[in-house]
Order: structure tokens, then sequence, then C-alpha cells
């Protein structure tokens, strides 16, 4: 994220009286100048920064890493929430996790391990390499998936759908739109965790794949420019899957779906697939290529 743009952001969210926020990615670290930057802008507008996201994978050794941290400890970096987790060692070594949180306790940095529950599974394996969930199942049990969601709570959104369809019990998407009847107001009104990504993107709670730009925060939002957000605040699930049949001649394309995000998730991306909703309220677009 630009200079201009942080700066922009982080002004809009305290006008509406946001005083904290934490900055992830992507993955900040691999770009700290730009990352110091925008730790001055937060200080200029007084917007706190909790903490900085990363998953470690910048790491080279504890002495490089110091010297990164230390510089932007004393720009107001004071917490790093660094990832520990199976989903992340698919793609980053353990040691690279070790390392960063050892440079941050040489540099008074402090860490927010999310999480450390996961730090036992992950050094039962060579921590120099990546290693994908199948050995993970092959270790602990086919099970394994199930035993994640007892160790911390990851919302059946986005591509977690594709990682848990397999191992959750599952309903028909009759079952889901008549136990879901109601609008999804509550989640998509909901300021207390939300996101703003770097193209002006306003992702209303937890709900990836769907976005509000920045510039219509504030107001009424118009039902002409974002035609699927609207209706599913005012109607829910039940609401787009009308509009899906009626617009597109949509039909479930699965006999079952974890919840009414994951049937959601896919009338969306047959909305993308069939050129329907606004330009603004289905971003960024490439969310849907994993669907």
């Amino acid at each position: 994220m630009g200079s201009a743009a942080a700066g922009e952001y982080l002004r809009l969210v305290r006008s509406f009286g946001c005083r904290s926020v934490h900055i992830g990615g992507g993955e900040p670290l691999l770009k700290p100048d730009k990352l110091k930057k925008i730790l001055k802008i937060a200080d200029s507008t007084g917007v706190s920064i909790q903490y900085v996201e990363t998953n470690s994978a910048w790491f080279q050794d504890v002495e490089a890493a110091k010297s990164i941290l230390f510089d932007l400890n004393r720009r107001g970096l004071e917490t790093l929430l660094v990832s520990i987790s199976p989903f992340h060692n698919e793609f980053t070594p353990f040691s690279k996790v070790k390392g960063v949180i050892e440079a941050c306790r040489k540099t008074g940095i402090n860490v927010f391990p999310w999480i450390n529950d996961f730090i036992k599974d992950l050094s039962t394996f060579d921590p120099s390499k990546t290693h994908p969930l199948e050995i993970y199942e092959e270790k602990f049990g086919k099970n394994y998936l199930l035993r994640v969601l007892q160790i911390y709570w990851i919302h059946m959104g986005g591509r977690s759908l594709n990682t848990f369809r397999s191992v959750l019990k599952l309903q028909t998407p009759t079952k889901i739109i008549k136990e879901n009847s109601s609008g999804c107001a509550p989640e998509l009104s909901d300021t207390s965790h939300f996101h703003i990504d770097l193209f002006g993107n306003y992702i209303p709670g937890l709900c990836s794949g769907l976005s509000i730009s920045v510039q219509d925060l504030g107001r009424p939002l118009s039902e002409n420019r974002y035609p699927v957000i609207t209706t599913l605040f005012r109607s829910g699930i039940q609401g787009i899957y009308k509009l899906a049949q009626k617009e597109l001649a949509y039909s479930p394309s699965r006999p079952g779906y974890i919840n009414k995000c994951d049937l959601c998730t896919e009338i969306r991306t047959f909305f993308i697939k069939n050129g329907f909703g606004g330009s603004s309220e289905l971003n960024p677009r490439e969310f849907y290529d994993f669907f």
C-alpha cells in the first residue's frame, strides 16, 4: 500500500471512531521501508498499530532480522503477530518462524504467537523444510483437520471452505436456505473486525470476496451499484439464491454445503463468471479463481 493511500484510509477509519488497527498482507515485512512510512503516517493520524502480522517468509538470518526489526521498533512497531500453524508450514519452514521470534526478543519487540498450541506439532518435523497438510494427516491421523478446529477458531469462508469441506457435515441447499431466512445485516454491518486492502476495498466483517469502495463508506449503498451486497443485507442467502435463479437460472452444483457462506461463495463465483454484480462489490476478482 502506498503512503498516500495509507494516510487516506487511516484518516477515514479514524473519522469513524476507529482508534487502532493491525497491518497484514500479503507479507508486510517484505518491504520494511514502506512499512516504516506507514507506521509514521499512523502516528500522525492518531491511529495506533496494535500489531503487524508476519508469516516469517522474509527471514534470512537472526542478525539481518534484528537490523530490520530494530529499525521498525524505533518507528513505533511494538508487537509482531507471528503466524504458527500447519497451514503456514506448507509454505514457510518452522526454522524461519523460530528465527523471527528470537530476533523479536533480542530487539524488544513483543511477540503475539498465533498460535503456540501448534508448536508441538510443527516441532515433530524437520524445521528447515515445508510440509503439506497431508504429512500432518499421515502423522497425526485422518481426523487431523477436525483436531485443528478444536485448537483454534477458523472462519468457514474463503479458501477454508475448500480445505474443510471434505471433513465436515454438509447440508443441502434447501436446508440452508430454510434455516437462514433473515438477512446478513449483523455480519455485514459489524465493524468490530474489518479490513481495507491496498486497492481501496472495504471488506465487511469476515466476508472475503465482498467489498465496498472506501469512497462509499458512511452513507447508504446504492442498490444499482451494490445489488449483491444490498440483497444479502436485506434478505441474506435466501435473497441472493433467488436473485441468481431469476437473473441467471442458477442451480447449486453440489448436493451439500458447509454453511450459508459456502453456498453464498458459490453463488458469488457464479455471478463473477456470468458478468453479474456491481463493479465495486465482488473484489478482488482473483479471490474467485479459487472456486
